[in-house]
């Protein structure tokens, strides 16, 4: 029996296992291909890749090719980034600049549009307020103040995430990968 082929995204990697999202059938978990190892190169979650079906109802199969990427990250291992949400405190804590800044020069370096959140609006006075908005505005960058306890904004986050692969980057140096449909 011939195996089926199709296109997918990986959603997350553990272990040597990769999820990849097909957009018509749903999440198929993968290994991949010995060829990889040999060719030095190493499947990353956001790849886009092709990938053969070993087992259509355990959405099982095997990854046979990454396809070409347009931008990658080290840290966190990502690639094919549309956008990246870099989210710092307004207050407790106060925003750590030099981290922030940080993060929008090497976003800039791979050229992956940042969109700039400041969460905890509420626990900052409106003089913070106003100092964030004057240094951060003439950036370029979309500005977004957001209270997640107030959920203030909260739905503007989303529209912005939607559709669109994003990395979640804050001062914690957490960082993480979403995909919202």
């Amino acid at each position: 029996m011939k195996e089926k082929s199709m296109q997918g995204k990986i959603v997350k990697g553990i272990a040597g296992f990769y999820y990849v999202h097909v957009v018509e059938s749903g999440v198929y978990e993968c290994k991949a291909k010995g060829v990889f190892r040999k060719e030095k190169m190493k499947p990353l979650v956001g790849d886009n890749v092709e990938l053969e079906v070993l087992d259509e109802d355990q959405k099982k199969g095997n990854i046979t090719e990454i396809l070409t990427r347009k931008n990658e990250l080290i840290r966190p291992a990502v690639a094919n980034i549309d956008q990246a949400l870099v989210v710092f405190a307004a207050a407790k804590p106060d925003p750590h600049f030099n981290l922030l800044d940080r993060f929008l020069v090497m976003m800039e370096c791979k050229e992956i549009p940042v969109v700039l959140c400041f969460n905890k609006e509420d626990a900052a006075d409106e003089e913070k307020i106003k100092a964030l908005r004057e240094i951060y505005a003439g950036t370029g960058y979309p500005l977004i103040f957001s209270s997640a306890r107030e959920e203030k904004n909260i739905e503007q986050i989303k529209e912005l995430l939607k559709g669109k692969t994003t990395v979640i980057a804050g001062p914690s140096g957490a960082v993480s990968y979403t995909h919202l449909r």
